[in-house]
């Protein structure tokens, strides 16, 4: 399977869709957020030219991940008010996970915030969670742990080169 990853907006079709993974798998997290703001929020922040952009994995036409890139996460929660940039939004479609797509989108966030001119690029995640373990692996290094919208999360960062 040959993986491409790109602009969203390169592949406008695959936006409702990817609004609608982000909205499935966080939406409770936006208590006043419909399907419908989620759409047109991914719509505004398609491209990959500035922060915020979103980057999807395409093969064969399909849509099979997406990741963000935004300036800053985690509202609200003072200690981390000052760190930019944030990957956010890491999903890949549950058929085709476990082959590398995420790390292909993670690795293109990191070299994509790296051509921006950042140093260091930051995330969350919850603790302990297979998704800890893949930031893990690909050297992002944990720099605080919190309890943010109800849950036990890890902040890390990513040194770029």
């Amino acid at each position: 399977m040959d993986i491409t990853v790109e602009p969203l907006s390169n592949y406008p079709g695959a936006i409702p869709l990817v609004a609608e993974w982000h909205f499935t798998e966080w939406g409770h997290t936006d208590p006043g957020g419909s399907l419908d703001s989620w759409t047109s929020g991914m719509a505004r922040q398609a491209g990959a030219e500035s922060i915020p952009g979103t980057l999807i994995a395409v093969a064969d036409g399909t849509p099979l991940g997406v990741v963000c890139l935004t300036a800053q996460d985690m509202p609200g929660y003072q200690p981390a008010a000052s760190l930019t940039p944030w990957l956010k939004g890491l999903y890949v479609a549950p058929a085709a996970r476990r082959q590398g797509i995420g790390t292909a989108l993670i690795r293109r966030c990191e070299a994509w915030a790296a051509s921006l001119g950042y140093p260091t690029l930051y995330l969350y995640t919850e603790r302990d969670s297979p998704a800890e373990s893949l930031y893990r692996d690909l050297n992002w290094q944990p720099v605080q742990a919190a309890r943010y919208n109800g849950i036990s999360v890890t902040v890390m960062q990513t040194t770029l080169t």
